[in-house]
């Protein structure tokens, strides 16, 4: 998870600091049992993804061969190249942003308690949402850099709960990417989706290849200067404007690594595997995230604001620095993150904080209540003294009933919930994080060692 730190430290009159820090990007998409296959998506797989449609300002028709794609990387922000932002083809203005795989909540769609439990879904919907505000990186619009990123700011944020954006990518990640190089192309199927009853999505693995060795094989081929100041490429061809290659990182987040800026056509099918002359070119995000973070910002945060408060979507608390007055367990923060309830205070911080903690546990379970039943779901799980437990979080059909997760901040845990207002047969997820226990814990829990799967 992506989180933006604003810190403002403020001196008391005890000489103790109290610190300040507004939070956002806490929310992105983050689904650890998600691992579709190549291919045809199912719907609402990846609902971050939209385009733009160019509307011809004499007829009134979106152009008929191009529609650039774009990305949801906040709930009312979304992250496009600027040349398709800017540059707009002959007679042609700007339209709205249009997501085809729209997922409307419960309360959007107004799905009775009744009809939930039967098992019908929400109707596949789209959704346009109006621009007010396109911001190009300063190096497109001041210094002539060929592409850059831009950002497209909507007339209001995304209603429905289920509406996640995709994740900024860390440096973790990006890491990661140097030597395993396997990342995922999301887009439509189509290159203008006209049809949304029927629009599909695809999913195609490509191996990535980074800034340095994309320049060498660009010169070894003589090919001219990428236009771009922070390029990567891939095999494969036949890419759109703006189509976004993603990672997928061992915590569960998926992370945008870059935006399509140009490609060569398929013309041979051997070309869609391997690193052609003159393979697609790809804007890296990563160089551009504080940016992103700052401009972002500068809408979004109130002001004034408090300046020894914290603003997380787990409530409010006061932030406090140093001292051994504080309680030795503190009260855990938990939330709803889409469908996702998640329990623990490290689920709350930063994507670099919760890499310190390890993703030790995932599972999936099958219900089926038959005959059709209430079921009440009752779990006890033991990570053993020597892990703390910091972050458990459970993927659940809908958000009309609300797990009872105790014991994080400790070794035992134990998460129960009713399926009153579920279908009668769903599936339900469950992930742990965890990390070494401290020595003063593990010299307080080593009393309660028994032999058993549980302390009795």
């Amino acid at each position: 998870m992506n989180v933006l730190h604003v810190i403002v430290t403020v001196a008391l009159l005890t000489r103790r600091k109290c610190v300040s820090v507004i939070r956002d990007f806490a929310t992105c998409h983050d689904d650890f049992s998600l691992k579709p296959a190549d291919g045809v998506l199912k719907e609402h797989t990846f609902t971050w993804l939209g385009f733009v449609q160019y509307i011809h300002v004499t007829t009134g028709l979106p152009h008929h061969s191009k529609a650039p794609r774009v990305v949801l990387i906040q709930k009312q922000f979304a992250l496009a190249t600027a040349t398709d932002m800017l540059h707009l083809p002959k007679n042609y203005k700007l339209g709205h942003v249009v997501f085809g795989d729209y997922e409307r909540d419960e309360e959007d769609c107004g799905l009775t308690k009744q009809q939930l439990k039967l098992g019908v879904n929400c109707a596949r919907a789209y959704i346009e949402m109006p621009i007010i505000d396109i911001t190009p990186h300063p190096e497109f619009s001041r210094f002539g850099v060929g592409n850059s990123l831009a950002l497209v700011k909507f007339l209001r944020p995304m209603k429905s709960q289920y509406m996640l954006p995709v994740c900024l990518p860390s440096v973790t990640e990006r890491m990661k990417k140097r030597r395993n190089k396997i990342v995922y192309m999301i887009d439509y199927i189509s290159t203008v989706p006209r049809d949304f009853d029927t629009e599909k999505m695809g999913k195609k693995t490509f191996k990535l290849y980074t800034h340095k060795d994309c320049r060498r094989h660009r010169m070894k081929s003589r090919l001219g200067s990428e236009g771009v100041t922070h390029v990567l490429c891939s095999s494969g061809c036949g890419v759109r404007p703006g189509s976004p290659i993603i990672s997928h990182s061992s915590e569960g987040t998926f992370e945008v690594i870059g935006l399509t800026a140009g490609g060569a056509a398929c013309s041979r099918r051997s070309m869609r595997h391997r690193l052609n002359t003159e393979p697609p070119l790809y804007i890296d995000v990563y160089p551009y995230v504080t940016w992103i973070i700052n401009v972002i910002t500068a809408h979004m945060l109130p002001r004034p604001y408090s300046h020894n408060f914290k603003l997380v979507d787990g409530g409010p608390s006061m932030a406090v620095n140093g001292g051994n007055y504080l309680r030795a367990r503190k009260l855990q923060k938990a939330g709803w993150k889409a469908r996702t309830y998640v329990s623990g205070n490290y689920c709350f911080k930063s994507g670099k904080a919760q890499r310190h903690t390890a993703f030790f546990y995932s599972e999936q379970f099958e219900v089926k209540a038959n005959p059709p039943a209430k079921l009440n779901i009752f779990m006890k799980i033991s990570a053993g003294i020597e892990c703390t437990i910091t972050c458990a979080r459970v993927l659940l059909p809908n958000r009309l009933s609300t797990p009872d997760i105790h014991g994080v901040g400790g070794y035992n845990i134990s998460v129960e919930f009713d399926t009153e207002w579920f279908p009668y047969a769903f599936y339900f997820s469950l992930g742990l994080s965890g990390k070494n226990t401290t020595e003063k814990d593990f010299n307080k829990w080593i009393e309660e060692r028994k032999p058993g799967f549980w302390k009795k």
